[in-house]
């Protein structure tokens, strides 16, 4: 009996860390496009991926996100078309790395200190070591990916 209580308990602590997580991925989003620059959620996690990795080509994208070519091959014409993302000057034929222009880098920016005010709002009454414990866990949580 107490391992079907702990069962429920558990599978209902799971469901409570499900419903946080897209809360809080669609105030993110609500928030980050606030802004001049109105990105959708694909155009954050795209642009935030040729930030974090400038060369990163669009398969590696559409691999990284688990997005078919086309859709990835999409969402860039609309981020060139914008001036955020543009081919890397000097390359040529298929798979060019991409980076982001001057434009872009001041989008993304602008995206992550909108992002981090909210974080910074939310964790101001933790403690420090509660804000500790809470970004450890969620490296934990993220390393742990299990879909790979």
């Amino acid at each position: 009996m107490q391992q079907e209580n702990d069962a429920d308990a558990r599978g209902a602590d799971s469901a409570t860390v499900l419903r946080s997580l897209l809360a809080i991925t669609r105030r993110g989003l609500v928030d980050a496009r606030s802004g001049e620059t109105r990105l959708s959620i694909t155009d954050q996690s795209i642009v935030m991926a040729i930030a974090d990795t400038p060369g990163i080509r669009s398969i590696d994208i559409a691999q990284m996100f688990r997005l078919n070519r086309s859709t990835v091959s999409r969402q860039l014409a609309s981020l060139i078309t914008l001036g955020l993302v543009r081919e890397a000057p000097g390359t040529a034929g298929r798979g060019r790395p991409l980076e982001l222009t001057p434009d872009g880098e001041d989008a993304f920016r602008r995206t992550l200190d909108t992002l981090q005010d909210v974080i910074d709002t939310h964790l101001a009454r933790w403690s420090d070591a509660e804000v500790s414990r809470f970004a450890h866990d969620l490296q934990r949580f993220d390393r742990d990916d299990t879909t790979s």
